[in-house]
């Protein structure tokens, strides 16, 4: 053969290796190949520490996974629904994967989800508590999810540098009946001074986002409103809006009464907690990642009433979805109940902080704290969390919500950091959502 053909030749093999590599390299990122399922998940930490942990024990244990076994991709929280919606059409994406339940309706209106009641049985379910742990994942009576934590507000309480014990002083307030939204503000605006350990620096009283759509919800509640009306679509102009926007300017206003700190961030807002700069915290069981008890003394309450109403935090849950796309749904639903399962929910509530939402594991730990003080149920008091909970709202999942959030997160840090007029900066939150819920429709409701 001449040189030439023998070139031609070699170009070719090339040509064909390169598109082997390819369609090699397209299997190996299709879910559900013949020896394994995908999982994809965001989390960081010890949330991702313990979910390893379980997927090793699962990969290990052939009664457990059937020959089928797991592997994991961590993707990043911020990027995880636009990186999920884009690759699950092209059949690059997992087989489950892990997300809060507040994208459920979206997703399952895309095609991306598949219903798993097939695979359950009335014993996989039946100890989920609060109930509406899984009645988050249930659409046209179609279970789409199943639960594996709950997370909510709770309100975190310390012990401060000079011995002002703001737990017990708590804790005295609803032991009398007396622990209301002024008691709170008036033991907030007390705290709110130069810190008496060092007075060239101010102390405050709390931490909150309180320009956050999310945190503002259980004012909003209280004042006896909705994100919301009774059709599911928003609302921005019921006067209960107006009156949780000032108790939110109350709180954290540009003003010298407020009892926030200016520009408040989370990480801020966990470096004052700890150093003793802020009394009071407003957040979720994942604010306690940044918490050392031996060093931080703290402890979880009840939030007060407001006028007679229970201010209600979101509720969201976490849980585990199957993908529409799936090529071997039996083997990933098999690793669902795992996840989903006691055994599951006990190792991450004890290594993870990850409140468990499974009342026989509820039980379980509670009676742990007879016999050991550092139990876990007590250590990340689980107790206050699921109390809470159990009034919680949960949060919405339809796209109706979803358009809302900007905006009137917008309006929030209008009224709480510049002093805009309330119901100026609520009318243009209701204006921009108007907007987004009219595109939408005017697509054929493709949101």
């Amino acid at each position: 053969m001449t040189r030439s053909t023998w070139l031609l030749i070699a170009g070719c093999v090339v040509v064909l290796g390169l598109v082997a590599l390819q369609v090699t390299l397209r299997l190996s990122a299709v879910a559900g190949s013949a020896d394994r399922v995908v999982l994809w998940h965001a989390y960081i930490g010890s949330e991702s520490d313990a979910l390893m942990e379980l997927v090793a024990a699962y990969n290990a244990d052939p009664a457990l996974n059937g020959g089928v076994k797991v592997e994991v991709l961590s993707v990043a929280f911020g990027n995880f629904p636009d990186k999920l919606t884009n690759a699950l059409p092209r059949g690059q994406g997992p087989d489950v994967f892990i997300y809060a339940h507040d994208r459920l309706e979206d997703w399952k209106a895309k095609g991306l989800l598949a219903p798993v009641d097939f695979w359950i049985q009335p014993e996989d379910i039946a100890d989920f508590a609060p109930e509406q742990a899984l009645t988050a994942f249930v659409r046209q009576n179609r279970l789409y999810g199943l639960p594996l934590s709950a997370k909510n507000l709770a309100l975190y309480v310390r012990r401060l540098p000079d011995g002002t014990d703001v737990a017990a002083r708590v804790l005295a307030l609803t032991t009398r009946d007396a622990w209301d939204f002024n008691a709170f503000h008036r033991l907030a605006v007390e705290l709110t001074r130069p810190c008496p350990w060092n007075t060239g620096l101010k102390c405050y009283g709390l931490g909150v986002q309180a320009d956050d759509a999310y945190h503002h919800a259980m004012w909003l509640h209280a004042a006896g409103g909705a994100y919301l009306d009774s059709q599911g679509r928003p609302d921005t102009r019921s006067t209960a809006h107006e009156q949780a926007a000032r108790t939110a300017h109350l709180l954290a206003g540009p003003h010298p009464r407020a009892v926030v700190p200016p520009e408040l961030s989370y990480p801020l807002m966990s470096d004052l907690f700890i150093k003793g700069e802020i009394a009071m915290v407003i957040s979720g069981p994942w604010f306690q990642s940044q918490l050392d008890p031996s060093k931080v003394p703290y402890t979880v309450v009840d939030f007060p009433s407001v006028a007679g109403r229970y201010p209600a935090p979101f509720l969201s849950i976490e849980g585990l979805y199957l993908s529409a796309r799936s090529r071997k749904p039996d083997a990933a639903m098999c690793l669902m109940k795992y996840l989903a399962g006691a055994g599951s929910a006990r190792v991450r509530a004890r290594k993870a902080g990850q409140v468990p939402i499974r009342a026989e594991v509820a039980r379980e730990l509670r009676e742990e704290c007879r016999a050991d003080p550092r139990c876990a149920f007590d250590r990340f008091f689980y107790g206050q969390f699921l109390e809470v909970a159990r009034k919680a709202v949960v949060m919405p999942a339809t796209p109706e919500a979803r358009v809302m959030w900007s905006p009137y997160t917008k309006a929030l840090t209008a009224i709480v950091r510049r002093g805009a007029d309330i119901r100026g900066a609520l009318d243009e939150a209701d204006w921009e959502i108007s907007r987004y819920v009219g595109a939408c429709a005017a697509k054929g409701g493709d949101r």
